[in-house]
């Protein structure tokens, strides 16, 4: 009877690894699902891939930062960070409309405290370079920050 009980259980918990996604196939899915929501083309030359770094505070063990990579194509912004001292949050899909030569961008994941009425990030263009808004915290939020395409 013992080994039936475990003989179940395995089957169950290869059963239920077999069904399982990824987190990079949900990732995949996320970006086809939010570009097909969206029905007009964004008509921008802001398209590629971006960083920008911004450092928040100083700690014990050096300066706290965030590394923001945008990836950017047709309406749909993917956001990666990486950070020190600082937590990882509002990762992942962003969706983009353009107002004034002005991309805004608009959390679409699944985090609740990352969804906002205001755009999360605002990008435009200005001398042939790239600038942001939104990144870090309180002291640089509302500043327009260089953003560099890599």
């Amino acid at each position: 009877m013992h080994n039936i009980l475990k003989n179940c259980i395995f089957i169950i918990f290869c059963l239920f690894l077999i069904t399982c996604k990824t987190h990079d196939d949900n990732k995949k899915q996320n970006v086809k699902n939010s570009a097909s929501e969206n029905l007009e083309l964004l008509n921008s030359k802001i398209q590629g891939k971006f960083l920008s770094k911004v450092e928040t505070e100083e700690t014990t063990d050096g300066i706290a930062s965030i590394s923001y990579y945008f990836n950017i194509r047709n309406n749909v912004a993917v956001l990666t960070t990486t950070t020190f001292h600082e937590p990882i949050v509002c990762n992942g899909n962003y969706s983009i409309i353009e107002k004034n030569n002005v991309l805004e961008l608009y959390y679409s994941g699944s985090e609740k405290n990352c969804k906002s009425e205001t755009a999360n990030f605002k990008i435009k263009e200005q001398n042939n370079k790239y600038f942001i808004t939104g990144l870090g915290g309180e002291a640089t939020y509302n500043e327009w920050i260089e953003l560099k395409q890599h």
